[in-house]
């Protein structure tokens, strides 16, 4: 760099600026330190100035200090009088440091002197007199005495005036100083402006000169940068020996290098787009070709392709090329193609004779070319091919460069089109077996819905006779029937145990057809952990019993509430208790209970055969049984475990086996506490099983010939119950069941007939089955909810679909499914006939209190109105229309004393049974009083739900005796 020459021509003139600018700074120095010098001078006076004016002050602070004590003897003031003292000897001494002249060093040494000796010989004594047991008139007497003194001597006067001549000096001097300082910094600023002036003028030249000789070929050069920006590369001329001369040439060659560049990124981007645009391997084949023999100079050019079947390149496309039959087709090895294709390499050859081969025909004579290139196309190391290219003049460096930078991408493009050419053919045959593959699937779809239908009616018809098998056997067994041997008795539970398995066979297959369609209902509850295992429990305990199996539970404490599908949780514990109980003949089946990160995990182990290892996928498969043997020990359809681990999956669980052959199994099932909203199903329309015209006919027959028995047992004048079925049998058992118990029923065996006899009767409860020629129960249960004069009754729903969540959406009050207990008939029929009674009213100013009893009741199956004063109970009372009463005696206002004096003195609420709930002290008197009037008395402190129950039942027992009286 130090050798460079524009660097030492700058720095020859950058080194007659540095001279002026060191020779302006030593003189503006100078001149700044002679102002420092004076304006430091005068800042000195002016301080000596105000101490001296401060030493005057304290002089005459002295004296009337010590004047002010003598006659006031205040302690302040001697005080102050001392403090003034230390102030003057401190403002002396600093103004002894601040004076170097001798002259005025005495005369303030005089001054301290003369104040000292005023003090010694007049203060100090003015001060001890104020002290003194002196009387009065001596006192007086020294004063004038002291007086006398001081004015013959004028210690203070002298201090004084020693003090003014200082200050007076001192003032003099600080003017001259000021006024020397201004002057110099007015010959600063004069200088400075001149040097300015002078240092502007020098830049300015030197400037021109510098910018002149760095401008102009930096001009040059920009110049040059805009040509190469518009594709133009032309070299600049620029006559200098420095740097600038040096960059021109480094620009020269840099714009050579560009334009190769340019040359070869055009070349590639063209080629790239053109591949891009063609799709087919002959457009790539030919576009590529031609646009290497554009941009390489290429007067002819030739593309073979490998043939690996023949091991032979073969001619498929050509530029300015006679296609003539001898350069067809070249093997591996021969000829320039065949070498480069063996060797994978590029082969170029120079100075070639004119050959038949690669007469270029230019259309006014033909000339061979001299030079020529031949390249293997690769794609991951795999030949595809060879292009060759002739020229006149050799393959200068540049287009080597392009032609090797080119073909690997037009082999990738070769390999892509054919691979689009080869996925073209093959998305056409994939659509041809498609369009197989539909007519398949439609024909699968018809045979899927064909075995359904099957299954469905299969299902129907075998259960209905099941039904009634099983109803009727109940009722044989049971307390209506008639008294049995105990051999009789034996043989019908017989009957009544293999119907009830038959009926479970019927049902697996039925409900495995559902879940194969999709079709499984969602019913959503609620229950506790512990008790759904339990209940699983104690209905498996007989089967385990009679082995000597023990059977147990280990649930864990505190887990929570199961919010699902609770019946579905039930059918696969049971399904997996009775698995085991089924396998296990000795030792123990055992329930685990426990949380498992954010789900539910429930264990069944058992004790029993066991399961291999090759034989634990095959539990899970529907209609698969472990020993297939006719002589096999354990008997089943197969469908238990596959049922219940698709129930799990639909809960949004798993269901998953361990087993050791020989040790016993244990089934895990694990589901969430709250059942996936994901999974949440509207309630969707169950299908009736078809009926065909010929089984149609021949139930309208059989119901012709065989009409529904009104008298089977004996008549009822109790609430009635209208049964519409289509079988007549269901009819007689439903009338077993209900008649004892107080009801009375009317069948029908039609949905039409069954319309017009709930308007014409107004029963208190319809009990409808579903599957019912013409018209079926769910036609049957939106007319009968859509007509005003039947929507208020309630509907069971007594039928072998279960189909809850439609029933309760369309008005039904409850599902009984078929075959059906007659305790589950008789719970049910009574809940309906409560919902259709009068209410319950209570009556409580305490409206937590009244809302519980309200709950209470409501779960109890009554329906309850709560109300929270007297005068609102009198005022509903009318449009209520209660059938009892339940009341508190303190209340604001009208009290319960006074509502039961009111109800009883009016003739239509005389007989309305009233309960008194209170939590109040009543006298003796007031209890007598009540008696007569009202049916119970219940202290709020006893208030409990059996106590509440027990109180209904008694008063509807009373009431129903007084009506048979």
């Amino acid at each position: 760099m130090f050798s460079s020459s524009l660097f030492l021509k700058v720095i020859r003139y950058f080194a007659v600026l540095l001279l002026m600018l060191t020779a302006m700074t030593i003189v503006t120095l100078y001149n700044l330190t002679q102002i420092q010098k004076n304006y430091g001078q005068a800042s000195i006076d002016i301080t000596t100035i105000s101490s001296l004016d401060h030493v005057r002050e304290l002089i005459v602070d002295i004296q009337t200090k010590a004047n002010d004590y003598l006659y006031t003897g205040v302690p302040e003031v001697k005080l102050a009088y001392n403090s003034s003292l230390q102030s003057f000897e401190g403002e002396i001494i600093s103004l002894q440091n601040s004076y170097s002249d001798s002259i005025d060093l005495q005369t303030l040494k005089q001054v301290r002197t003369s104040v000292y000796e005023w003090i010694n010989n007049i203060g100090d004594k003015r001060i001890l007199l104020n002290s003194s047991k002196l009387s009065s008139e001596k006192i007086g007497e020294e004063i004038q005495s002291l007086g006398r003194q001081e004015s013959s001597a004028r210690y203070l006067e002298i201090a004084k005036t020693l003090i003014s001549t200082l200050y007076e000096k001192r003032l003099r001097s600080v003017p001259k100083n000021i006024e020397n300082s201004i002057e110099l910094a007015k010959k600063i600023n004069t200088y400075i402006i001149y040097v300015n002036v002078l240092f502007a003028i020098f830049a300015i030249a030197l400037g021109a000169v510098l910018s002149h000789s760095i401008t102009k070929p930096v001009g040059q050069l920009r110049n040059g940068t805009k040509n190469i920006m518009n594709g133009i590369f032309q070299p600049i001329t620029l006559h200098q020996r420095d740097e600038l001369g040096a960059l021109a040439k480094d620009f020269n060659h840099m714009s050579e290098m560009l334009q190769s560049n340019y040359n070869r990124l055009g070349a590639y981007s063209e080629l790239m787009t053109a591949l891009n645009r063609h799709d087919s391997t002959e457009n790539v084949e030919q576009a590529s070709l031609q646009i290497l023999c554009l941009h390489t100079g290429a007067a002819v050019g030739a593309l073979y392709l490998l043939e690996n079947e023949k091991n032979t390149l073969r001619l498929v496309s050509g530029y300015a090329l006679n296609m003539t039959e001898d350069k067809m087709e070249f093997k591996v090895g021969e000829g320039i193609p065949g070498q480069c294709a063996a060797m994978k390499k590029n082969v170029e050859v120079n100075d070639i004779v004119a050959t038949k081969g690669f007469i270029i025909d230019t259309g006014l004579m033909k000339v061979a070319p001299t030079n020529v290139i031949a390249v293997p196309i690769l794609f991951q190391e795999n030949l595809i091919g060879v292009i060759v290219l002739g020229a006149m003049q050799p393959f200068d460096k540049l287009r080597l460069e392009i032609i090797n930078n080119s073909v690997p991408q037009i082999g990738v493009a070769i390999t892509n089109a054919m691979n689009t050419d080869s996925t073209r053919k093959l998305s056409i045959e994939v659509a041809t077996k498609n369009d197989e593959l539909n007519t398949k699937n439609a024909e699968l779809q018809k045979a899927y819905r064909v075995k359904s239908e099957f299954l469905s009616n299969m299902s129907h018809e075998l259960r209905t006779p099941l039904n009634s098998s099983s109803g009727f056997t109940s009722v044989l067994l049971g307390p209506q029937g008639e008294p049995l041997t105990p051999d009789q008795a034996k043989a019908i539970e017989k009957v009544l145990r293999n119907g009830k398995h038959l009926l479970e066979l019927i049902n697996d297959i039925l409900d495995f057809s559902k879940i194969e369609a999709g079709r499984t209902p969602i019913n959503l509850d609620s229950g506790e952990i512990s008790e759904i295992i339990s209940n699983v429990m104690v209905t498996v305990e007989p089967m385990v019993t009679s082995k000597g199996v023990k059977l147990a539970q280990e649930v864990e404490p505190d887990l929570p509430m199961l919010n699902t599908d609770i019946l579905k949780v039930k059918q696969i514990l049971l399904n997996l208790l009775s698995n085991a109980a089924k396998f296990t003949d000795q030792g123990a089946i055992t329930i685990v209970a426990k949380k498992q990160g954010e789900m539910v995990s429930i264990a069944v182990k058992d004790d029993g055969i066991g399961i291999e290892q090759q034989n634990l996928e095959r539990v899970f498969e529907e209609f698969s049984q472990i020993d297939t043997s006719n002589s096999r020990k354990y008997k089943g359809t197969g469908l238990g475990l596959p049922i219940a681990k698709n129930y799990a999956r639909l809960l949004g669980g798993n269901l998953t086996v361990q087993s050791e052959f020989g040790r016993g199994s244990t089934f895990t099932f694990v589901l969430p506490p709250e059942f996936p909203k994901d999974k949440l199903q509207k309630p969707v329309e169950e299908p009736v099983p078809s009926v065909s015209a010929k089984t149609s006919v021949s139930i309208k027959a059989s119901s012709a010939a065989r009409p529904v028995p009104e008298k089977s047992v004996a008549p009822s004048s109790g609430i009635l119950v209208l049964c519409i079925d289509d079988d007549a049998e269901v009819i007689d058992l439903l009338r077993r069941y209900l008649i004892p118990e107080g009801y009375s029923v009317r069948g029908v065996g039609s949905g039409e007939d069954g319309i017009r006899l709930a308007k014409e009767l107004q029963p208190a409860v319809i009990t409808l089955d579903i599957m019912m020629p013409e018209k079926d129960g769910w036609q049957v249960l939106r007319e009968l909810k859509s007509n005003p004069a039947t929507k208020d009754i309630p509907v069971i729903i007594h039928s072998i679909i279960e189909n809850r969540p439609l029933a309760l959406s369309l008005g039904a009050v409850d599902v009984i499914a078929k075959p059906s207990e007659p305790r589950k008939v008789l719970s049910v029929v009574e809940r309906a006939c409560r919902s259709k009674n009068q209410p319950i009213m209570i009556v409580d100013d305490n409206p937590d209190f009244a809302d519980s009893l309200k709950i209470l009741l409501e779960t109890e199956g009554y329906r309850a109105v709560a109300l929270y004063s007297g005068e609102k109970a009198l005022k509903e009372i009318e449009n209520i229309n209660p059938s009892l009463l339940f009341l508190d005696l303190l209340m604001p206002g009208i009290d319960g004393f006074n509502i039961v004096k009111a109800l009883r003195s009016q003739e239509r609420w005389r007989d309305l049974p009233i309960v008194i709930v209170s939590g109040a002290e009543i006298t003796e008197g007031q209890r007598k009083n009540l008696e007569g009037l009202t049916q119970e008395y219940i202290e709020k402190s006893q208030f409990s739900k059996e106590i509440i129950s027990s109180t209904i039942k008694r008063i509807i027992h009373q009431s129903t005796e007084s009506k048979k009286s």
